[in-house]
């Protein structure tokens, strides 16, 4: 052990080590390389740069119903919706379909809810209680848990 590596702590010598045996690698090298260029790609692609960019302030709402792409389909389906509905519930096939549903519910489903499979799910899948907020002097909201006035 040279004097050098002697005065170090023993994890800046194995580093050190380390260092000296991948200095020369050939493999060491393009693993280098390709890491570096694998990472310059991600982070050209477009799923990176959307995933990062940071939002913007402003929040824009657009309502669709004024819109001329979106808001003529909106007006169909606001006039429409009524009446299909109407025509579903007295027809054969909707009544067909609700009874094969209710079967489907009653033979497959409530047997299920009672697994633990389906208990894990549903405590999975439940959304968390929402906590009281409310609005302090200054604009910032603050938990009504946090016991402070």
């Amino acid at each position: 052990m040279s004097e050098e590596s002697g005065s170090l702590n023993p994890i800046g010598a194995v580093g050190e080590k380390v260092s000296a045996i991948t200095d020369g690698s050939k493999v060491v090298d393009v693993g280098r390389v390709i890491g570096a260029r694998a990472s310059e790609f991600v982070q050209k692609s477009y799923c990176y740069r959307w995933l990062t960019t940071e939002p913007e302030p402003e929040i824009i709402v657009i309502d669709l119903r004024e819109t001329y792409a979106v808001g003529p389909f909106i007006t169909l389906l606001d006039r429409l919706i009524p009446h299909i509905e109407d025509a579903w519930r007295h027809s054969t096939v909707g009544s067909a379909a609700k009874t094969a549903f209710e079967r489907l519910a009653a033979d497959v489903f409530d047997p299920l809810s009672e697994t633990r499979g389906y208990e894990l799910a549903a405590a999975l899948l439940t959304p968390p209680e929402p906590t009281e907020q409310r609005r302090t002097d200054n604009g910032e909201s603050e938990s009504a848990e946090d016991g402070s006035a």
